[in-house]
């Protein structure tokens, strides 16, 4: 362990465990172990308030297709 608590994984287990440069590991302590999980990281999107406007403009659904729903969610 590096003075700044820093670790180094070994090459062999960062291979079989499919890791790279930069990917996100969670920690979880177990009685005096240390668990480390690959994390899943899903990329968030920022929208301008005219795009969010876009989005629930194109949203709405039309009397037709809203009847259509009602059947389909009541059978």
């Amino acid at each position: 362990m590096s003075t700044r608590g820093q670790i180094t994984l070994p090459a062999d287990a960062r291979k079989q465990l499919g890791l790279k440069p930069g990917d996100t590991l969670l920690m979880h302590l177990d009685g005096g172990r240390i668990i480390l999980v690959p994390a899943v990281v899903l990329p968030v999107e920022s929208y301008t308030e005219e795009r969010m406007a876009e989005f629930a403009e194109e949203s709405v659904m039309s009397a037709a297709e809203l009847a259509q729903a009602r059947r389909l969610w009541e059978a």
